[in-house]
């Protein structure tokens, strides 16, 4: 895999990550990553197609490729406190385990990556997820915002609409939160994340607030390097990889290493 393509593969699988707690009252309960609120369902527009995530109760979880109701991929997982551990089957793809930060609320949950050297597993599994019936949930969210007008609700209703690929609707969301709460650094990188390929320097922006606000999140560093990378700044760009290698996206490396010396 030449370094471009990883650069763009992991792209594809952070420039909608976030990983902030919702916890109001209007929004639903936070989830309990020790109780069964994670089982279930969840799904996911990625740039090859909509994908399903099924957590079962006896440690497996399934991935259905298509979200057409047969699963193409079963791993082994284990959660401790906020991170859940993914061990693929004999033969998978992925013969290392990789480990997550895991985060979320009734409408969506959200995967940080903490260690995986698996290319494919981390273009899987990392951004947003939401469940099945997200029309609903979408509908509600919209029908709560005429009565109340509350940004957390376009915070929450936005990465919906990033996790089923509505990346027009997410950034109208994104800056009407924003307007409201310029201190949440995360949700910076959300709308980072929906400028992409179109404004480079609007993610250039979007990022160097995000990183004046929370200097070690390694997400704010890559994306930054990328939308670098794209307007031909490559210094700029390796640099921020680097950084971003430093703090925890170690994969990077691969990629840095062959491009950036």
């Amino acid at each position: 895999m030449n370094t471009r393509t990883i650069y763009m593969v992991l792209f594809v699988a952070t420039s909608v990550f976030v990983n902030t707690v919702m916890t109001t009252a209007q929004t639903g309960n936070t989830i309990s990553i020790v109780d069964e609120s994670l089982a279930g369902k969840w799904v996911r527009m990625t740039q090859t197609g909509p994908v399903g995530l099924e957590f079962r109760a006896d440690g497996v979880v399934e991935v259905d490729f298509g979200n057409d109701g047969g699963p193409d991929v079963e791993s082994r997982y284990v959660i401790k406190n906020d991170t859940v551990l993914f061990s693929d089957r004999e033969g998978a793809m992925c013969p290392e385990a990789g480990s997550y930060r895991i985060e979320g609320n009734d409408c969506y949950l959200s995967f940080d990556l903490v260690d995986d050297m698996c290319n494919g597993r981390i273009k899987m599994t990392m951004g947003f997820w939401t469940r099945p019936g997200f029309e609903e949930l979408l509908e509600e969210l919209s029908a709560r915002l005429e009565k109340t007008a509350d940004p957390e609700l376009n915070l929450i209703r936005a990465r919906i609409y990033l996790a089923t690929g509505n990346a027009v609707n997410a950034r109208a969301d994104l800056d009407a939160y924003i307007s409201h709460n310029n201190a949440n650094a995360r949700a910076y990188i959300n709308r980072a994340g929906t400028r992409f390929p179109a404004d480079m320097q609007g993610v250039v922006s979007d990022c160097g607030k995000a990183i004046e606000l929370e200097p070690g999140n390694k997400n704010a560093w890559f994306l930054r390097g990328l939308a670098y990378y794209e307007l031909g700044e490559k210094e700029k760009a390796c640099s921020d990889f680097t950084r971003s290698a430093e703090l925890g996206f170690s994969i990077l490396r691969i990629a840095e290493e062959q491009r950036c010396r």
